[in-house]
This record gives structure tokens, sequence and C-alpha cells, in this order.
């Protein structure tokens, strides 16, 4: 007997019923509410020569690149902002300017 068992007893409560599923009958991905809402669409009858064509939406992944530029000409890109950087062609320090979001 297993121990949530034996206490489940104690209490007096019922006995819960459990259910196994499979993994292997899972899907991978759960449907999300973009792929429910296009099947909902999709259910009425379309009109002769219109082809409705499934896609699935994935996320995603927005990077910033951040390219600075020193005075002898130099050009360089980098992930991640950085005040003040060296340039890799004439050793010079560059201070660069905090970059402005543009207005909504």
């Amino acid at each position: 007997m297993k121990l949530k068992d034996w206490l489940r007893l104690v209490r007096k409560e019922p006995e819960t019923k459990e259910t196994y599923v499979d993994g292997s009958d899972l899907r991978a991905e759960p449907e999300g509410p973009y792929r429910a809402r296009l099947q909902q669409a999709t259910h009425h009858t379309t009109p002769e020569g219109i082809d409705v064509l499934e896609r699935e939406i994935v996320k995603g992944q927005l990077q910033l690149l951040f390219r600075t530029r020193c005075p002898c000409g130099h050009e360089w890109d980098a992930l991640e902002f950085h005040r003040v950087t060296l340039c890799p062609n004439c050793g010079r320090p560059v201070l660069v300017e905090v970059p402005q979001l543009p207005a909504e």
C-alpha cells in the first residue's frame, strides 16, 4: 500500500481514480490559441478557385545589434551596448552616445 493511499484511509477520504496517459500518444507541442482560431475559421465553405492554406505559427527571438563607428572609419557590431569601447583598427577608446529609442 502506498503512503498516499494509507493517508486517505486515515482521513476517511474517498479513493481517487488515477488516470495514466501514455506519453507517446500526446502531441509534441500543445496547440496554441492561434491554431485553434485558424481551425475555427477554416470550417466554413470557400468559393471556387480559392485555396486555404494552414501554416503553423512559431515564436521568434528579437536581438538588437549595436553598430559602432570610429572616426578612423572602422565599423564593428556588438550584441550588447558598451559606453566605451576600443577600436579594433586604431586602438583608440571610442565614447559611444546612448541610443535614443523612437517616440511612439
